[in-house]
């Protein structure tokens, strides 16, 4: 995604910084992966695995807040139009500064509670946010990792969902109000369509890849003797489906980023078919107006009306 936005898009747009933001994030994420650490309680490489603990969750946080940051800013562009975008990009520093500050800040608050570290009932071993510390109670572990996790992971991702989804669907909803109104303008509202449609794609592979893990939180804090019975059956006597619940959770997860590079190639790869559609449909609407304007010199004003709809359906 990197490359193709270096190379082949044009990266001073600040829609495509957006994009090249998230891809940023999920290249920190598959770094941070490949530094495996052991899953045992000790022993293991504390530097190491404190950064790749650090690494992953600032990594994560980042997608999901540019994730959601697509979502929005595709709305603003359909409901204020490019003047509002504008002066969005006259902070767009500022903006992508504080894109990657608070995942920052959000990663770096473990590390006053000494909290990432690897769990060694976990498969494959990853350094997550987790409590082992010998001098707390278990239940003291337990509800220090439960806290942690539920105020610097699970409840940005499902703010980041719901409010991706929120935007979507009012841009969605909105292009079908426009297109209702401008019938003679149907091919290109169908574009903004098919592009507002798509762009939902970008909050369901995070939604869809963190699902399983949201799952086996909601099991852990309800009902965790579950998780402890499967536990203890597939450690002591290599039974029960913990192994593959794990497989399929990390799994998931780990597929992230390629899955938002699928996104994006789609997205590039049906953009660029529809715009060649409207180039020639364009090309038809030049020919047709003046055909109108040198016949019927009273619909000038609609056919300069027409013009400037189009060009600003065109801008978003």
């Amino acid at each position: 995604m990197l490359t193709h936005l270096f190379f082949f898009d044009n990266l001073k747009v600040f829609a495509q910084r957006i994009v090249a933001c998230l891809s940023i994030s999920d290249l920190f994420y598959a770094l941070g992966l490949l530094l495996y650490v052991e899953p045992t309680f000790d022993g293991y490489d504390i530097t190491r695995c404190t950064i790749q603990g650090t690494v992953t969750q600032f990594a994560r946080i980042c997608a999901f807040l540019w994730s959601t940051s697509i979502s929005y800013f595709l709305y603003v562009s359909i409901t204020s139009g490019q003047k509002k975008l504008i002066y969005f990009e006259r902070y767009q520093k500022f903006i992508l500064a504080i894109g990657f500050a608070i995942p920052l800040i959000m990663a770096t608050i473990p590390l006053f509670f000494h909290s990432y570290a690897p769990t060694p009932a976990k498969v494959p071993a990853v350094c997550s946010i987790t409590s082992n510390d010998e001098n707390k109670s278990i239940e003291k572990n337990r509800s220090l990792s439960l806290y942690l996790n539920l105020t610097l992971f699970y409840l940005p991702l499902l703010c980041s969902v719901i409010i991706s989804v929120y935007f979507i669907l009012r841009s969605y909803f909105k292009i079908k109000r426009i297109k209702s109104q401008y019938e003679l303008l149907n091919k290109q509202i169908n574009i903004q369509l098919m592009f507002a449609r798509n762009l939902i794609l970008y909050p369901s592979v995070i939604f869809i890849c963190w699902l399983p893990s949201q799952i086996i939180f909601l099991i852990f804090v309800f009902n965790n003797s579950w998780i402890e019975q499967i536990q203890q059956d597939y450690f002591i006597y290599q039974t029960g489906p913990y192994q593959y619940i794990r497989i399929v959770q990390y799994g998931a997860s780990f597929l992230q980023g390629f899955f938002n590079s699928l996104v994006y190639w789609f997205n590039s790869y049906q953009m660029r078919k529809r715009l060649n559609k409207l180039e020639r449909a364009d090309l038809d609407f030049q020919k047709t107006k003046t055909f109108f304007s040198n016949n019927y010199e009273q619909d000038e004003n609609r056919s300069s009306q027409l013009t400037n709809s189009f060009q600003n359906l065109q801008e978003i």
